[in-house]
């Protein structure tokens, strides 16, 4: 009988934690409840008991509901959760939201969230041109604004980049060619190719030892040109 309470206890242990409660009760009162006031308070209560799980619902409730002041508790409660997967969401009602108020409240969630945050997968291809694409990437990513983080983990969104050097030398002169492409993973699974090529040329030929130097020049205008397009198509989202 006295070992009745340890095994009570490891019993609770062995219990996965339970969901909290109150914002399962608000998440569905948020989509399913025909009151514009209790939807509003639902999306307020999620915002202050900063419920992670209940950032889809509340992206939706900012993209689909048709009470502003129940866009607007969601649009704050997704600014006090933080969660950078609620971006595009957030972006979409900054620009097309036909409520100013709305627009207003999502532009400064979307100041609180800070830059987009990338990660850079290791890249595929010659060993000698991986460090130098991802070195080069990464600095002109962080020129235009935007997080890079280090590891290669848990940013809102994922490249994996590739690259190919051709070395040609004939005609007098050395020609290095690179051609670097990146697939691009939203945090929402949206996948797009970017893709960017670049030449070197060198009068005569190009000694071993220095070859590596004219290669790293192509692959960073090539870097460079991955990340313009990757900003520019950002920007359209």
């Amino acid at each position: 009988m006295r070992r009745l309470p340890v095994v009570a206890l490891l019993i609770a242990l062995a219990v996965p934690a339970r969901s909290d409660p109150q914002a399962e009760a608000a998440i569905r009162a948020l989509r399913r409840d025909s009151s514009m006031k209790v939807r509003t308070q639902a999306a307020i209560v999620l915002g202050q008991r900063a419920a992670a799980q209940a950032v889809p619902a509340l992206r939706e409730a900012v993209a689909e509901d048709g009470a502003a002041a129940v866009r607007i508790a969601a649009v704050a409660a997704l600014a006090k959760i933080g969660d950078r997967a609620a971006r595009s969401t957030l972006k979409a009602a900054s620009e097309a939201d036909p409520d100013d108020s709305v627009r207003r409240a999502a532009l400064r969630a979307l100041e609180a969230l800070g830059p987009v945050a990338i990660s850079i997968d290791e890249p595929a291809g010659p060993s000698s041109a991986r460090a130098p694409l991802r070195e080069a990437l990464a600095g002109h990513l962080r020129d235009r604004g935007f997080a890079v983080l280090e590891g290669g983990e848990g940013g809102e969104i994922r490249l994996k980049p590739t690259v190919k050097v051709g070395v040609d030398d004939k005609g007098g002169k050395t020609v290095i060619a690179v051609k670097a492409s990146m697939v691009v993973v939203d945090g929402d699974g949206r996948v797009d190719l970017v893709e960017a090529s670049a030449r070197a040329s060198v009068s005569g030929a190009v000694p071993d030892g220095k070859l590596a130097a004219y290669s790293a020049r192509a692959i960073d205008a090539a870097a460079r040109t991955l990340a313009e397009d990757l900003a520019a198509r950002l920007g359209e989202r």
